[in-house]
C-alpha cells in the first residue's frame, strides 16, 4: 500500500509538471495586444569598410504608451557613431496611434555579410509595465576599399630622372596683357573724343557762348555793388547794422576775388590774417583796410549805433579800398613807386 501510493505521488507532481509547462508554452506564444509595431532599416545593404550608414529603427504604438530605445543598443559589428531620439515624443497619426522613430548613425570596420542583430525597443504601458519587443535582424555586405586583386599591388620600380624643355609663357603674357591694356585704353581714349564731340554738337549756342563770356573784374563787381548799396539808401533800418553788414560782405567778397582767397567764409581777424601773407602793404599798421573793419564791427557786433554821415564815409571808405587796390590801378602804380598805400584819415594821423 504504502509503495503504491509513493507512485500515485510521483504520477501526481509529473502532470502538474507537464501542465505547468504547457501553460507557460501557451502564454508565451500568446502576442501582446498592446505591444507596438517595430521595424529596422538601414540607407544601404551594401558599403565600403568606413563608409556611415543610418540604422532607422521605427515603431507604431496606441497614443498614451510609451516608446523607448534603450541606453545601450546592440549594434553587432556595426560601431555606433551617433544617435538621435528627437522623434522619440512620436506624430499623431489622426487614428489613436502614434509614429515613433530613432536613426542612428554607424559604420562597419569589417568585411563580409554582417548581421544587424535584433534591436530591443522598449514600451511603458499606462499601467506602470514595462515591456519590450525586437526588430527582424538585418544583413548588409560590407567590402573593403581595395578590389580583391589590388590588395598587394606591385611596387613599381623607380625611374630615372629626366630633363625637359618647358616654354617659358611668362613674357609671352606679359605681352599679351600689355596689348589688351593698350588697346583698352586706346578704346576708353576714342569713346571719350567721340563724347566730347557728340556733347559740343548738342550743346546750345548759348551755353557755350556764355561759357566763353570772359569772367567780370572784381573791382568792376565791387562798385556796381557799392553803387546799389548808396541808391537804396535808409541806412538806419534796424540801427545801421544791416547796411553795415551788407557793406562788409561786399568788400570781403571783392578782396577774397581779388588776392585769390574764400574771404566770405572767413572771421575778420582770419582777413586779415590771410591779406599779410597776399598783400601785405594792405594791413600794415593805420592801414584803412584794418580800420574800416573795424569801425564796421563795432556796428555789427558791439551795436555802437552810426549816423547817416557816418554811414555815407564807410561807403566812401570801402570804394576807396577797391578803387585803390584794383588790378591794373595798382599794377601801373607799383611799376612807378612800388605797392599802393591808402591815404590815412587825417584825424587819425594828427593823433
Amino acid at each position: 500500500m504504502i509503495a503504491l501510493s509513493r507512485q500515485l505521488s510521483a504520477i501526481s507532481l509529473a502532470l502538474l509538471a507537464l501542465t505547468a509547462t504547457a501553460s507557460a508554452s501557451d502564454m508565451a506564444g500568446v502576442e501582446d495586444p498592446d505591444a507596438p509595431t517595430v521595424g529596422v532599416s538601414i540607407d544601404k545593404t551594401e558599403a565600403h569598410v568606413g563608409d556611415r550608414l543610418t540604422l532607422t529603427i521605427s515603431a507604431v504604438a496606441k497614443a498614451g504608451i510609451a516608446v523607448m530605445l534603450p541606453a545601450k543598443v546592440d549594434t553587432g559589428k556595426l560601431e555606433i557613431l551617433d544617435r538621435n531620439d528627437s522623434d522619440k515624443a512620436g506624430r499623431d497619426l489622426g487614428d489613436g496611434r502614434r509614429s515613433h522613430r530613432f536613426v542612428l548613425g554607424v559604420s562597419a570596420y569589417e568585411t563580409g555579410e554582417l548581421e544587424v542583430p535584433p534591436l530591443e525597443v522598449t514600451y511603458l504601458l499606462p499601467s506602470g509595465q514595462v515591456r519590450s519587443v525586437e526588430t527582424e535582424p538585418l544583413t548588409i555586405n560590407v567590402r573593403p576599399l581595395l578590389a580583391a586583386d589590388e590588395q598587394h599591388p606591385d611596387v613599381q620600380p623607380e625611374r630615372p630622372p629626366h630633363s625637359a624643355w618647358v616654354e617659358d609663357q611668362r613674357v609671352v603674357r606679359a605681352l599679351k596683357w600689355g596689348g589688351i591694356g593698350l588697346g583698352g585704353a586706346i578704346v576708353l581714349l576714342t569713346a571719350a573724343l567721340l563724347i566730347r564731340r557728340a556733347w559740343k554738337r548738342r550743346t546750345p549756342a548759348a551755353v557755350i557762348a556764355a561759357a566763353n563770356v570772359p569772367r567780370r573784374a572784381p573791382d568792376a563787381v565791387a562798385i556796381e555793388k557799392l553803387t546799389a548799396l548808396r541808391a537804396k539808401g535808409q541806412f538806419a533800418v534796424d540801427g545801421y547794422r544791416p547796411f553795415y553788414f551788407a557793406l562788409t560782405e561786399i568788400v570781403r567778397e571783392y578782396l577774397g576775388a581779388r588776392y585769390g582767397f574764400d574771404a566770405l567764409e572767413m572771421t575778420t581777424t582770419e582777413v586779415l590774417d590771410e591779406l599779410q601773407k597776399r598783400a601785405e602793404h594792405l594791413v600794415q599798421e593805420g592801414g584803412e583796410v584794418p580800420r574800416f573793419f573795424s569801425s564796421c564791427d563795432l556796428v555789427k557786433f558791439a551795436k555802437a549805433g552810426s549816423t547817416n554821415e557816418g554811414a555815407l564815409a564807410a561807403l566812401d571808405a570801402a570804394q576807396a579800398i577797391v578803387l585803390s587796390t584794383a588790378a591794373p590801378l595798382e599794377e601801373a602804380a607799383q611799376s612807378i613807386s612800388g605797392p599802393v598805400r591808402l591815404p590815412r584819415d587825417p584825424e587819425a594821423g594828427s593823433g
